[in-house]
């Protein structure tokens, strides 16, 4: 069965990206050769996939990511100091979990899901 793999974020600042994610999720970049492209490791957790930052596309955002992450006020908080932005700051999604919504400094939506199986319950 095909599975995702690898993820890219497009934006306008990769270098910014970068900085941006490591600060809210601790994820590592390094630069791959001598184009702007980083890849990105997001820690050892299985399962789990990692990705890169790039430069934007003409396409613009065809995907949304949604992390998952133990405490949502406390992501939301680390977010705003980063330099992101909190769209939605907590949602029920009966049954899953309590998701929020986000934009990191080059204005890449991104989700974040607290797991609560009595969520919206």
């Amino acid at each position: 069965m095909p599975r995702p793999v690898h993820f890219e974020i497009h934006g306008d600042d990769p270098e910014r990206a970068a900085r941006f994610y490591t600060r809210v999720f601790g994820w590592t970049f390094d630069r791959w050769g001598e184009q702007e492209y980083w890849l990105l490791d997001t820690g050892d957790a299985i399962p789990g996939i990692d990705g890169a930052v790039a430069p934007s596309q003409e396409h613009g955002q065809p995907v949304v990511l949604t992390m998952e992450v133990e405490d949502l006020g406390s992501f939301t908080a680390r977010v705003r100091e980063a330099g992101g932005t909190v769209l939605l700051e907590r949602a029920p999604i009966p049954g899953v979990g309590w998701l929020a919504t986000a934009t990191d400094p080059n204005g890449v939506l991104f989700g974040l899901m607290e797991p609560d199986p009595e969520a919206g319950g």
